[in-house]
């Protein structure tokens, strides 16, 4: 391997000997110094003025410290995602809670506990997915949930319930259940 090197190069030198441009006996002469003549300008008289008034704005200050709520967001989590669903729910369970407590009547029921999550037909028996708060749960007609609640079935395309306590009838709107 090394003698193949070798000998390209070898080869190289050869040809780069035998091509290359004649030598026309010019050499190049030391270089020259050339002067010229820079005329000499006298510096502009030191002026010694009044001391310049400051400028409040470009004035550098002493480091001041952070309050709390600087320091608080200082490494904050920081995002151009949008907020997650539950984060917005949660937004609006409390701000539905700050709003001021109507007249409740104490024959009414409480507002149901149960949101819509799904349905499943199961040869032709239909079974219902709700949560109620953090637990799922899979209601069939005539199924007792909660302990207050009697799922009685659809009704003109809403869940219908029975608030067992006061045997009062309450609905849940859940849209179209195709």
């Amino acid at each position: 391997m090394k003698k193949a090197v070798l000998g390209g190069a070898a080869v190289a030198t050869l040809l780069a000997a035998l091509f290359a441009p004649e030598d026309e006996g010019s050499i190049v002469g030391p270089a020259t110094a050339t002067t010229r003549q820079v005329e000499r300008v006298a510096p502009p008289p030191f002026v010694v003025a009044a001391a310049p008034q400051t400028n409040r704005a470009l004035a550098i200050e002493p480091r001041r410290g952070l309050d709390d709520e600087e320091a608080a967001t200082l490494f904050a989590k920081q995002s151009w995602q949008p907020e997650t669903p539950k984060k917005i729910m949660l937004d609006q369970q409390a701000a539905q809670a700050a709003l001021p407590v109507a007249h409740v009547d104490a024959n009414a029921p409480p507002p149901l506990p149960f949101q819509f999550l799904g349905r499943f037909v199961d040869e032709g028996k239909a079974a219902y997915f709700l949560q109620a708060g953090e637990r799922n749960v899979v209601a069939r007609p005539g199924d007792t949930l909660e302990e207050r609640y009697r799922f009685d079935g659809v009704v003109q395309g809403a869940l219908q319930f029975t608030y067992l306590p006061l045997n009062l009838k309450q609905t849940l709107a859940v849209g179209d259940l195709n």
